[in-house]
C-alpha cells in the first residue's frame, strides 16, 4: 500500500490513523516534534528502549501530554542553529523513506544520524571557509585598523570649543607681527589690587633717628647718601636682620669696611632688636666687632663696621680645625661671652658663622640680632636648631647659660667640621633628640681627655649644673698653664689661616 507522505505531517491524519493502528509509529512522534526546533525528542522503539535525539547537547527534560520528553527552549547561537537544521533535514528524510507499519525497523537509527551530523559540523569548523561558506547573520565581523590617514570622527561637532585666532607658526619670529591678546579664563582671573599700606605702619626716619641719638649719644649718625660715600660693594654674608657687604671709602679706597644693611620696619620688637644690636657693637669692647658709624637712608639702616679677615666657618669649608687652634678660638669666645653676660645680654646664636677672625688674628663675636636682655623672662625658642640648649627647645625659662651650651656644640663643630645631629634633616627630630637623648660628643675627631671633659662640662643637660663663662675661662687657663691642654697664639693662628685659605 503506498504511503501518503503529506499525511504524515498533518495532525488530522495522525488522529485518523490512531484508531486503526493501536501502536503509533516511533517516527510519527519525531515528525511532530520536528517542527519545534531546539528540543530533545524521545522516541519509544519496538523494544521499549528510550532513544534521545539531542539537538542542543542538554540533558534537562520535561514530559508533555503525549508522553514525549522535551527540554525547555534555550537561546540559539550560530553553532546550535546549524546543528538543528542538519538534524531536522535528516529526520524528515528518514520519515519520508520509512514504512508506516510499526513492525518494520528504520533503515538508519536517529542516534547514528546525530553522530554523523556532529561529525560533519566539527569538520566544517575545523576546515573553516574552505569547505562551506557561513551565511549566518550572527557572524561577528573582524575589526581592522583604519590605517594611515584615518580621521577620528568629530562627535562633539565643535561643541564647548572656542577657537581663538592665533598667529601662524614661523621658523623665525616676526617682530612686526602682533601677538594675540591674553584672554583670561574667567572674570575671576584678574589679580585684585592690594589695599594701600596703612599709615600707621609707615616708619618715620626722623622719629627713629631721634631714638637712636638718644640711645647712642657717642655714635656718629649720618643721613647722607651712602652711595656717594662708599664704593666697591660686594656681598660677603648675611645676618639675622640683613645682608653684609664689603666696601671701601670713596675718599680713601685703601680703607676696607663691612656694611650691614637693615630695612626699618614698623614692628616695635624688630626696631628694638636693631637698637640693641647697635648698642652692643658701639660699646667699645675688644671682644665684639666694632661699629664705626650709622647711616639712615631710604628707610634703611647702614651699619658701618670693621672688616674682618674671615669667619671660622670659612676654615671648616677647607678642613677641620686642630685641637690647639680650637682651644684658642674657644677661649676668645669665652672672653666675649663673659663681657656680654656682665652687661646683662644673652647672645642666643653662638656658632662658627658668628665667630670672626680679625686681621691681627684676634677672635671677635658678631651678629647680635637675636640678643636679648638677661633680666627679663626669656622662654622663646630662638636660635639655630642644632645649637639650641634643651631648655630653649622645651620653651622653658632660661638664662645666659644657654650660650655655654652653644659654645660646647661649636667646639664639636670646629673639630668634626659638622655639628651633632647633622644627618638629621627634620627639625622636629633634632629637637626630640636634644631633649630626650644624652649630651652629644665628638664623632669624627679624637681630642684629648681634657678637651672631652671641657665639652662634657659645657653640655650638661641640667642648666643649674652648667658653669658660667667666667668659671670655664678660669679652669681653661689653669689647664693651659700646666700644659695639660695646648693653646695656639695669635701669630700661629694667622699662619694657619694663610696656609689653609691660601691668601
Amino acid at each position: 500500500m503506498p504511503i501518503d507522505r503529506a499525511a504524515l505531517h498533518s495532525p488530522t491524519s495522525q488522529r485518523a490513523t490512531r484508531p486503526q493502528n493501536k501502536t503509533t509509529s516511533p517516527y510519527t512522534r519525531v515528525s511532530q516534534a520536528a517542527d519545534q526546533p531546539g528540543k530533545i525528542v524521545t522516541r519509544r522503539s519496538s523494544n521499549q528502549n528510550l532513544v534521545k535525539s539531542k539537538s542542543l547537547g542538554t540533558t534537562s527534560t520535561s514530559r508533555n501530554v503525549s508522553g514525549l520528553v522535551t527540554p525547555p527552549p534555550l537561546p540559539r547561537t550560530p553553532e546550535h542553529r546549524h546543528v538543528h537544521e542538519l538534524t531536522e533535514k535528516t529526520t524528515r528524510v528518514a520519515i519520508s523513506h520509512s514504512p508506516t507499519t510499526p513492525d518494520t525497523p528504520p533503515a538508519t537509527p536517529p542516534s547514528q544520524h546525530n553522530k554523523e551530523n556532529r561529525r560533519r559540523v566539527a569538520t566544517r569548523r575545523s576546515m573553516g571557509s574552505l569547505n562551506a561558506k557561513d551565511t549566518s547573520p550572527y557572524k561577528k565581523e573582524v575589526w581592522k585598523s583604519p590605517g594611515k590617514g584615518a580621521e577620528i570622527p568629530d562627535i562633539l561637532e565643535n561643541a564647548f570649543i572656542i577657537r581663538y585666532p592665533t598667529a601662524a607658526i614661523t621658523s623665525k619670529r616676526d617682530k612686526t607681527q602682533k601677538q594675540p591678546p591674553w584672554l583670561p579664563s574667567s572674570h575671576y582671573a584678574q589679580i585684585p589690587e592690594l589695599p594701600p599700606w596703612p599709615v600707621s605702619r609707615v616708619v618715620s626716619l626722623q622719629s627713629f633717628e631721634k631714638r637712636l641719638r638718644k640711645a647712642l649719644p657717642k655714635l656718629t649718625i649720618s643721613t647722607m647718601d651712602p652711595n656717594a660715600q662708599y664704593v666697591g660693594f660686594a656681598e660677603i654674608g648675611t645676618g639675622v636682620n640683613g645682608s653684609v657687604v664689603r666696601a671701601s671709602l670713596q675718599s680713601n679706597p685703601s680703607v676696607l669696611i663691612a656694611i650691614k644693611r637693615c630695612r626699618i620696619d614698623a614692628d616695635k620688637e624688630y626696631r628694638a632688636a636693631i637698637v640693641r644690636e647697635l648698642r652692643i657693637m658701639s660699646s667699645g669692647s675688644p671682644h665684639v666687632i666694632r661699629l664705626r658709624e650709622i647711616t639712615l637712608w631710604n628707610n634703611q639702616v647702614w651699619m658701618v663696621m670693621d672688616l674682618m679677615r674671615c669667619s671660622v666657618f670659612a676654615i671648616l669649608l677647607k678642613q677641620g680645625i686642630p685641637e690647639n687652634y680650637t682651644i684658642y678660638l674657644a677661649r676668645g669666645c669665652l672672653l666675649a661671652l663673659m663681657w656680654m653676660h656682665s652687661q646683662g645680654f644673652i647672645h642666643r646664636d653662638v656658632k662658627c658663622e658668628n665667630l670672626l677672625i680679625g686681621l691681627d688674628g684676634e677672635l671677635k663675636l658678631a651678629d647680635f640680632g637675636l640678643a636679648t636682655r638677661a633680666d627679663t623672662l626669656n622662654c622663646e625658642r630662638l636660635g639655630t636648631t642644632r645649637w639650641m640648649a634643651p631648655e630653649v627647645v622645651a620653651e622653658e625659662a632660661y638664662d645666659h647659660r644657654v650660650d655655654l651650651w652653644s659654645l660646647g656644640i661649636t667646639i664639636i663643630e670646629m673639630m668634626d667640621r659638622v655639628p651633632p645631629h647633622y644627618l638629621v634633616k627634620e627639625d622636629k627630630e633634632v629637637f626630640k633628640r636634644i631633649v630626650h637623648e644624652g649630651a652629644p660628643t665628638f664623632l669624627y675627631a679624637f681630642p684629648t681627655t681634657y678637651t672631652r671633659g671641657l665639652v662634657a662640662w659645657l653640655l650638661h643637660k641640667d642648666a643649674d649644673e652648667r658653669p658660667d663663662a667666667r668659671d670655664v675661662l678660669e679652669e681653661l687657663d689653669a689647664h693651659i698653664e700646666r700644659s695639660l691642654i695646648q693653646c695656639a697664639k695669635a701669630q700661629q693662628m694667622l699662619h694657619f689661616l694663610n696656609v689653609t685659605l691660601g691668601r
